[in-house]
């Protein structure tokens, strides 16, 4: 009951906000046929995960779901074309959720092809420096066949299953260390050098691509998951110095980053150029005042430039105003946090690190681009998650929602099995 309530107030967010640009003139055919897959998937979804007894965490796809739905209607109001095309992404998004989830049945055998992962990881990024093609000043897209894809989004999942499988396998010689340097205890070659070149060569092709706000985000991923791993202080006091000078060397060997500091630090000096996407979202993020504007009564849809993928956040705050952005904000802390629940009730060190993994990404990947979107930090161009058009960032991020909720199935199976194990012995 419970899930199908969640539901049915998932469903009512959508079906109002459409209802809402229907009277605008918005809303077509086809996309009404899509919302009602969507609305039909979400509503089966419920009754299969009732029928096939599912026990792993209830809150975080309905969470997930939700702030799909928001971003389906503002997607919608900005161009019912990108709108539509998101909404078959969203449905295909579900089916490979649950695909995850009833198919792989045991995450455990992905941690058996350590090397695999990094391996795919590097040569798909190694793939797009040498065939992709620029947009936006960083080379982070290939096309084949006419479809258009980022492979920095497959190449998060490869990472985060090399990620978990490694650092599961070296965790106490990483924490404890072999090699004394004064008062400090590290790792030896052998145990930390796979980690150091799955990450300089990843960062390395990320830099060559000019692909900085991945990047970051990599950056980030790699530090504080073997800081939670390890515990280790030690290991983000390294990180902080390196982040410092690979920044710096980047600002100077890259004119966009450039103009996008320059940017970030002053705006208004060139407010009709450089600075007019800043300070259109400055001017759409003030103006929602407390309750918003109105669905649909907004400007920032119109002024603010790339505002379907980086910026649509500055729309929502417009439209919703600081009640409806905070309510979105929720949502995703939602997520963050009940993906660390999971990794903590998680059995296996795979699953805990994995779990951890993916709440770190989600976390880092929205903080920054709000940042962003708010002039509290440069431009980075990634995608807000779920939320943001773009068919690879969607799958992508339902896929690592399906390895999550394996990952709460199979511990949530594992704590109901356990009393009977003892009362039997």
């Amino acid at each position: 009951m419970q899930r199908l309530t969640l539901r049915m107030i998932i469903l009512a967010i959508l079906w109002v906000g459409l209802g809402l640009l229907k009277l605008q003139g918005k809303l077509t055919p086809d996309i009404v046929w899509q919302a009602g897959i969507f609305s039909f998937l979400l509503v089966a979804g419920s009754l299969l995960e009732y029928l096939l007894h599912y026990r792993g965490d209830p809150f975080i796809l309905p969470a997930v779901e939700a702030i799909v739905a928001i971003g389906l209607v503002f997607l919608v109001r900005i161009s019912p074309e990108t709108g539509l095309r998101q909404f078959l992404w969203a449905n295909l998004g579900l089916v490979v959720f649950y695909g995850m989830l009833w198919i792989l049945r045991d995450y455990r055998r992905l941690s058996r092809l350590t090397y695999l992962w990094g391996l795919a990881a590097v040569g798909l990024l190694f793939l797009t420096l040498v065939l992709g093609v620029s947009k936006g000043g960083a080379t982070s897209w290939l096309e084949v066949g006419g479809l258009t894809f980022e492979p920095e989004e497959l190449v998060k999942v490869a990472a985060l299953l090399f990620l978990a499988s490694y650092l599961g396998e070296h965790k106490e010689l990483l924490k404890i260390g072999t090699v004394q340097i004064g008062r400090f205890s590290i790792p030896d070659i052998r145990t930390l050098g796979p980690f150091v070149i799955m990450a300089g060569v990843s960062l390395g092709l990320l830099a060559a691509q000019k692909s900085l706000g991945t990047a970051l985000v990599f950056y980030t991923l790699f530090v504080l998951l073997i800081y939670v791993v390890t515990e280790r202080p030690l290991y983000l006091g390294i990180s902080l110095p390196m982040l410092l000078l690979t920044g710096s060397l980047g600002y100077f060997l890259f004119g966009h980053v450039q103009r996008r500091v320059e940017v970030w630090l002053n705006p208004w000096q060139d407010v009709s150029g450089n600075g007019f996407q800043i300070a259109q979202s400055l001017f759409a993020i003030g103006g929602g005042q407390v309750i918003g504007t109105g669905l649909g009564n907004g400007i920032g849809a119109f002024t603010v430039p790339a505002v379907s993928t980086d910026f649509i956040f500055a729309v929502i705050a417009e439209e919703l105003g600081f009640a409806g952005a905070m309510a979105l904000l929720s949502l995703f802390l939602v997520v963050v946090m009940r993906a660390f629940v999971v990794s903590l009730s998680a059995k296996d060190q795979f699953g805990q690190i994995l779990a951890a993994g993916i709440a770190i990404l989600i976390a880092t990947e929205t903080l920054i681009i709000l940042l962003g979107v708010t002039k509290l930090l440069p431009l980075t161009g990634i995608p807000l998650p779920w939320v943001s058009y773009g068919g690879s960032s969607l799958l992508t991020h339902f896929l690592l929602l399906g390895l999550l909720a394996n990952i709460s199935e199979t511990a949530a199976v594992h704590a109901a099995r356990a009393p009977r194990r003892e009362y039997a012995a």
